[in-house]
């Protein structure tokens, strides 16, 4: 092969394998700009990171912002259900400086269910269950239709989040596994 024609065959080899590296753009976070935008706001934005969600929901909803006291909230509605589904990071509570260990043993007390979320920040865990920290009822063990609702923690952030779903348990669970923390 003559001197140019190799230069000109290695370089587009080149450049066929760095273009899809080159054109790749990281994926936006479901409600990333809902949240953020809702996080600048906050009060707490020095100590509760922002999160969204890694995939759509479904069914899935429209974003909007929560009223959540010192805090920021992004709910998702759906057509016939005002905040089906959503996340915050509450305003500053007196506990929220406890360390790990007490804030896990807060959770155990509180809430009739535990989950470990291994992809945040270590270490993350939720307590959950129906909404006022109640088990699901023997009849409707995957709460389809009940407000589930669970207090997370995050290693690295000094805040209670919240995360709740009117749909069902299985969809609460879905969010817990689906949350990551907005880069800023």
């Amino acid at each position: 092969m003559r001197p140019i024609a190799a230069r000109l065959v290695f370089g587009g080899l080149l450049l066929a394998i760095a273009a899809p590296v080159l054109a790749a753009e990281p994926t936006p976070l479901i409600a990333e700009h809902r949240a953020l935008t809702e996080w600048k706001k906050a009060e707490n934005r020095k100590a509760c990171a922002p999160l969204a969600l890694a995939r759509p929901s479904d069914p899935e909803g429209t974003p909007r912002a929560a009223a959540f006291g010192g805090g920021w909230g992004v709910a998702f509605d759906l057509p016939e259900m005002r905040s089906a589904y959503g996340f915050a990071g509450t305003g500053l509570l007196p506990d929220d400086k406890a360390s790990a260990a007490m804030q896990r043993a807060r959770l155990t007390n509180q809430w009739p269910q535990m989950r470990e979320l291994k992809h945040l920040p270590a270490p993350s865990f939720a307590g959950y269950g129906q909404e006022g920290a109640k088990p699901y009822p023997a009849d409707n063990r995957d709460g389809v239709g009940l407000s589930s609702l669970a207090y997370v923690r995050i290693g690295g952030q000094r805040c209670t989040y919240n995360v709740w779903s009117r749909i069902s348990r299985t969809h609460l669970l879905w969010m817990l596994d689906n949350l990551r923390v907005v880069k800023r």
